[in-house]
């Protein structure tokens, strides 16, 4: 019987390091998803025309002071939400 009741925890342990790589897998996909899919939308521009690549840098990098400036207006708003 105890030798069951340590099988049992054992595979309990697997399963509690599965689920938390699972979910450092999942954070790092939110956190850099993004960035990941833009870098490889400009290799794969840069392997088919140089020039697409460089002008799809120049619009990711103005794209990029909007969504800054889109986050900050969010942030003040959640942080003063009592006025």
């Amino acid at each position: 019987m105890r030798l069951l009741v340590k099988k049992h925890a054992v595979m309990m342990e697997y399963v509690i390091i599965a689920v938390l790589i699972a979910a450092a897998v999942v954070v790092a996909v939110i956190m850099f998803g993004k960035n990941v899919s833009h870098e490889m939308n400009v290799a794969t521009k840069s392997m088919s025309d140089a020039k697409g690549a460089e002008n799809y840098q120049k619009e990711l990098k103005q794209n990029s002071a909007s969504d800054i400036q889109t986050a900050n207006d969010h942030e003040k708003k959640m942080h003063n939400y009592n006025q």
